[in-house]
């Protein structure tokens, strides 16, 4: 690879550290709480974050087609870091879900960007089998940078529950002048006429003109969902099975740093099942988390959150090479969001619901209620994968 695209994938890997050095996560629940927040609140919160994303997602893919993949990744850092700051500051629901919107807008204009940015860095060299251990180093260190803010955050949290959020804002300005130092590859550039007419026709051809990426961005939906879904019931969680809340960002950490170790190995457990064996595993190990969290709830059935992570760590390097190998270089943003706007989609229309379950019954039976609706979603993609022998 020549100088600017090594440049690249090494900017890239510290975009995505900075991007999941998280400080906040661990005792974002608390957070919610201490600002008078219901479990329902927060999961509607969490969904309308969701549908900001759902509204952008596609457009946003678009915009980095057309005009770039390194514009729309600065944009979205900028309107990310503004998102933070105003979140250190904020006080009640309404203050929150403007920050909440900000990250949304933020998030879109980054998501699928990045991972094309990759891609075609390696494509500009003819490397794209280089694509796959990129997206499993740089979700390995992810989740590395996740784990070692959790511990951090932890700390600052004694401070107080909004120091991490504050701390937050200013780790993430550091994504501005990384994305300013990239290079746009060059590649086969998107028309930029009728652009609302080539979106509608993308998101036409990746959900219905091709049966393939159609099932695998519905089969990316319900494991993002599934997977996500978790992360809120998480905290809640560790409060239920007596965890102090002290021990909450070392024990977050050890999940990201697993997620880390997990996927790193992702190629090696494509190889070890193979592609179809592999995506078909994933389903069957969420139901069973979800199944041991709901029916036996206490410290011993705490390792069986690491399902989730496995999943999660997993689960997205195989995924997106199987979907980046089969769309062209011209849509492959816009492919890769619709499939992310897809994700926000089923989570905003799911959340609420389990957030309900929550407050309305009980924890464990919201992990049950999970563990049946996301193996029913489940079952249904898998046999229509199957049926069409796309695994």
């Amino acid at each position: 690879m020549n100088k600017f695209m090594k440049r690249n994938i090494t900017l890239l890997y510290f975009f995505k550290i900075v991007r999941n050095f998280s400080l906040f996560i661990p005792i974002i629940v608390p957070f919610y709480q201490e600002n008078g927040l219901s479990q329902t609140q927060i999961f509607t919160l969490q969904s309308l974050f969701a549908l900001t994303i759902v509204f952008l997602e596609v457009p946003s893919g678009y915009f980095a087609d057309c005009a770039g993949r390194k514009r729309s990744l600065l944009l979205g850092a900028v309107v990310s870091t503004l998102g933070f700051v105003l979140y250190s500051v904020s006080y009640g629901f309404f203050p929150i879900l403007t920050a909440e919107i900000l990250l949304g807008i933020g998030y879109s204009f980054m998501s699928g960007a990045d991972t094309a940015m990759a891609y075609d860095s390696f494509a500009a060299e003819g490397n794209e089998k280089g694509y796959l251990r990129f997206e499993s180093r740089s979700n390995g260190f992810m989740g590395m940078s996740e784990a070692t803010a959790s511990v951090i955050g932890g700390f600052l949290a004694m401070i107080s529950l909004r120091t991490p959020i504050a701390a937050e804002a200013i780790c993430y300005s550091l994504t501005i002048p990384l994305a300013l130092f990239l290079t746009e590859p060059k590649r086969i550039a998107s028309a930029v006429e009728h652009p609302w007419k080539n979106i509608v026709r993308i998101t036409k051809y990746a959900l219905h003109g091709h049966k393939e990426i159609k099932w695998l961005i519905l089969y990316g939906a319900t494991m993002g969902t599934l997977t996500h879904t978790m992360v809120w019931l998480t905290q809640p969680y560790y409060q239920l099975v007596g965890i102090p809340i002290e021990w909450f960002g070392i024990l977050w950490a050890t999940q990201l740093f697993m997620m880390g170790l997990f996927s790193h190995n992702a190629e090696r457990y494509e190889k070890w099942l193979g592609k179809k064996s592999a995506l078909i595993s994933f389903p069957i190990i969420g139901f069973i988390s979800y199944l041991t969290l709901g029916l036996v709830p206490s410290l011993a059935t705490i390792p069986m959150l690491l399902g989730f992570y496995f999943v999660r760590g997993v689960h997205i390097p195989i995924l997106h090479h199987y979907v980046n190998s089969i769309v062209d270089s011209d849509v492959r943003a816009t492919v890769l969001s619709v499939q992310n706007l897809m994700q926000k989609l089923l989570y905003c229309l799911l959340g609420p619901i389990i957030g309900v379950v929550v407050d309305a019954y009980s924890l464990q039976t919201a992990l049950l209620f999970s563990a049946v609706l996301y193996g029913s979603l489940s079952l249904i993609v898998v046999v229509n994968m199957r049926r069409l022998k796309i695994i």
